[in-house]
């Protein structure tokens, strides 16, 4: 099944509304249903209800409630149900905002579900992990920003092409953050590499 899903969470820091209009389903996590009940009207609304009253939620629209006391933020719970639903594509969006302990837990998300083709969206970025072994493709992207970091201790014989700032077998460590700030310089830009993950800071706006 190759369906995308977009999850809201309460961060401030969500998608533009036109981005969120172009998903077919939308899953809020708790309090991500106040800020886009008038954009869209998710498929199901998801967490523990501590920043929204569930009564607030319509009657037509599911709610799955959790206990307070749990392992998973609500952002994850409405992650685990999109896996369970079959989406192939997730989006995650309102993870970030005056909590960056959210958003650190956000990011640590895409780790750990890295098999998974997860991608978080900000208003201006999109964030995705790069796995080893796999040519990733920048297609009609030319002078838009990238960082690339590794996630794991290293990451190792990363080759680009179309990049200001080519990799030609280079190493990416964890303790020195140096691919930051790159530009895409062609129509298409391609990156690979053999060892390790990656995670992608894209600018997309």
């Amino acid at each position: 099944m190759n369906k995308s899903v977009l999850i809201v969470g309460a961060g401030e820091r969500i998608c533009p509304a036109e981005i969120i209009k172009s998903f077919d389903f939308v899953i809020a996590a708790d309090g991500g249903y106040n800020l886009i009940k008038s954009i869209a009207e998710p498929i199901a609304v998801i967490g523990d209800f501590d920043s929204l009253p569930a009564r607030k939620v319509p009657n037509r629209i599911p709610v799955l409630r959790f206990p307070k006391a749990k392992d998973e933020t609500d952002v994850e719970l409405a992650l685990k149900y999109a896996l369970l639903s079959a989406f192939q594509w997730i989006y995650i969006t309102g993870v970030s905002g005056d909590r960056n302990d959210h958003f650190y837990v956000a990011l640590s998300l895409l780790e750990k579900y890295h098999s998974k083709e997860i991608h978080i969206l900000t208003e201006r970025e999109d964030i995705f992990i790069l796995n080893d072994k796999r040519k990733y493709v920048f297609e009609n992207m030319k002078n838009f920003q990238v960082s690339f970091f590794s996630v794991t201790a290293e990451c190792g014989k990363i080759k680009s092409k179309g990049f200001e700032y080519e990799y030609r077998g280079a190493v990416l460590s964890r303790k020195n953050p140096i691919g930051v700030s790159n530009f895409i310089k062609e129509k298409r830009a391609e990156i690979t590499f053999e060892k390790g993950k990656m995670l992608c800071f894209l600018k997309i706006r």
